[in-house]
C-alpha cells in the first residue's frame, strides 16, 4: 500500500462506504452508525470488514480488520481518525520533532549504556542515592533535555523536590559580569521554583560561593526533603572562565559535603552538557570526574526501525536514511516525519537532503550561520576535518574541536575527529569551499 493506491481505492468507494468509515473513525459506536445510516446494527461490522478488504486487508495479517482500518487511515488520511481511537490501537499522531519529547510520547526511544538496564533506569536509581551526581553528555539535539524531563518526572513521583534550570537563561550581561552576580541569579532561579521559600541569609558580595552554599544548605534544612537539582546546558558558561571555575568548584564541594553532613545527602544533582569542559580546574574541584557518567549515543538500526514502525513506514527505508544522517535522533525523526506528513519518498529525501531545497535546510543553514560568525571553527571544520579522508587528530585545536562536537557536526573516536554524517559532509563541503 502507498498513498497513490490508497487514494485510488478511497475515491472509488461508494458514498455509503465513505460515510460509514468516517463515522467509525470519528469514534461513533456501531449503534450510532446504524441509526445515522438507517440500517440494522448487525450489518455495521460486516460492512466495515468489507471496506477493509477493499483496502487490501488479508485475514493472514497480524492485525484484525478494524485495527487495520485505523492503521492505514492514520497513515494515509490521519485527519479522519480521532486521537482516542489511534491511542486505543497504539497508533499515535506524528508530531513535528524539534522539542523535548513529552513524558508520554511514544516517539521517545530509551537507550542503553550497559546491556542489563536502560540509561533511564540508571538515572532513576542514581537520584535515589544520597548525595548522588549524574553527568549527561551529548551534542545538541541528541535528547539530553528529554532525558532530563524524565528524571524530573521520576523525582516528582518519588515525592522529591525537582528543580530544573537551563543555563542559557542565565547568560545575560548583568549575570555574567562576575561570579557574584551569576550566583545571585542562580540562587534566585532555584528559590523561585520552590514553595514558600524565604529570601534567607544576608548575602556577602565578597564571598559569593560561601553565601550561595549557605543559602542552599538553609534551603535543604527548611524543605526536609530530597532536592534533585537538574542543570541543563551548563556548557553555556564554559566560555566565561571566572564563572566556570568558581561555579563548578562549588558544585564539587556540595557533592563532597554529602560525605560529611547528612543534610547534604538530601541533594542529588544532574548536570547536562554538550562537550567536555577544558578550563583550568583542579581534579579535586571538578564535578566532571565524579558521579555517574552518561553519554547519549546515536540510535542503532533497531531503534530507527522501531521509530519507522511508529510512523507506519516500511523498515526498508531505515538503511538508506541512516546512510545519510546516521542515528542522529533529531535528523532521523525529522526524516520520518516528513516522509509521513509530506508523503515524501525516501529517494527524493536523500537526493535533496544536502541542498537548500531539502528537508534539513533550516537546520543546516542555522549551523552554517554559526560557522560564518566563527571563522576559526569554520576553518578547522573545512580545512582539517572535511578535507581529510579519515578520522584526524587535532591536538592544537581543542577549543574549536569541542565547539564542533557541541554543535553535533563531528563525532569523536578517542582523540580522532570526523564528520558526524554524510549529510553534514556533503552540505558543508559545498558551502564552505
Amino acid at each position: 500500500m502507498n498513498q497513490e493506491i490508497f487514494d485510488h481505492i478511497y475515491c472509488n468507494l461508494s458514498d455509503n462506504d465513505k460515510n460509514i468509515i468516517q463515522l467509525r473513525l470519528s469514534g461513533k459506536k456501531y449503534q450510532e452508525i446504524a441509526q445515522s445510516m438507517s440500517f440494522d446494527q448487525s450489518s455495521v461490522g460486516r460492512k466495515l470488514k468489507s471496506i477493509a478488504k477493499k483496502f487490501k486487508y488479508s485475514s493472514e495479517s497480524n492485525l484484525e480488520w478494524n485495527e487495520y482500518l485505523v492503521q492505514i487511515f492514520t497513515q494515509y488520511k490521519p485527519t479522519f481518525v480521532i486521537n482516542e481511537l489511534q491511542e486505543d490501537y497504539g497508533f499515535h499522531p506524528v508530531i513535528m520533532p524539534g522539542r523535548p519529547e513529552k513524558i508520554d510520547s511514544p516517539f521517545y526511544i530509551e537507550r542503553h549504556r550497559i546491556k542489563r538496564c536502560t540509561i533511564e533506569s540508571e538515572c532513576y536509581e542514581a537520584i535515589e542515592q544520597p548525595g548522588s551526581l549524574v553527568r549527561i553528555k551529548a551534542p545538541s539535539r541528541m535528547g539530553k533535555t528529554s532525558l532530563m524531563k524524565r528524571i524530573q518526572d521520576k523525582a516528582n513521583k518519588n515525592n522529591y523536590f525537582p528543580v530544573y534550570l537551563r543555563f542559557d537563561t542565565l547568560i545575560e550581561p548583568d549575570n555574567i559580569n562576575n561570579i557574584n552576580n551569576f550566583l545571585k541569579a542562580f540562587n534566585k532561579n532555584i528559590k523561585s521554583q520552590l514553595p514558600d521559600v524565604s529570601s534567607g541569609l544576608s548575602w556577602d558580595d565578597n564571598n559569593a560561593k560561601i553565601s550561595c552554599t549557605q543559602a542552599f544548605k538553609e534551603l535543604l534544612i527548611y524543605l526536609k526533603k530530597n532536592v534533585v537539582l537538574l542543570l541543563d546546558e551548563v556548557n553555556e558558561i564554559f566560555n566565561y572562565p571566572e564563572i566556570s571555575k568558581n561555579f563548578f568548584a562549588m558544585l564539587r564541594s556540595w557533592y563532597e559535603e554529602s560525605n560529611n553532613s547528612e543534610i547534604w545527602e538530601n541533594l542529588r544533582m544532574v548536570i547536562a552538557y554538550s562537550t567536555e569542559y577544558h578550563g583550568k580546574l583542579d581534579i579535586y574541584q571538578s564535578p566532571f570526574n565524579v558521579g555517574l557518567p552518561i553519554e547519549l549515543k546515536e540510535f542503532i538500526p533497531e531503534q530507527v526501525t522501531q521509530l519507522a514502525y511508529l510512523h507506519q513506514l516500511d523498515a526498508e527505508i531505515v538503511n538508506p536514511l541512516m546512510s545519510m544522517v546516521g542515528g542522529h535522533p533529531y535528523l532521523v525523526r525529522l526524516g520520518l516525519y516528513k516522509m509521513v506528513q509530506d508523503e515524501l519518498k525516501i529517494k527524493d529525501l536523500l537526493k535533496d537532503a544536502p541542498t537548500e531545497s531539502g528537508i534539513y535546510q533550516d537546520h543546516l543553514s542555522m549551523l552554517l550561520e554559526i560557522m560564518e560568525n566563527n571563522p576559526k571553527i569554520k576553518t578547522v571544520f573545512y580545512d582539517e576535518i572535511l578535507k581529510a579522508n579519515s578520522p584526524v587528530r587535532l591536538p592544537n585545536k581543542n577549543r574549536e574541536v569541542r565547539q564542533l562536537e557541541a554543535m553535533g557536526l563531528i563525532k569523536m573516536k578517542g582523540n580522532l575527529a570526523e564528520p558526524r554524517c554524510q549529510l553534514y559532509q556533503k552540505y558543508f563541503q559545498d558551502r564552505l569551499c
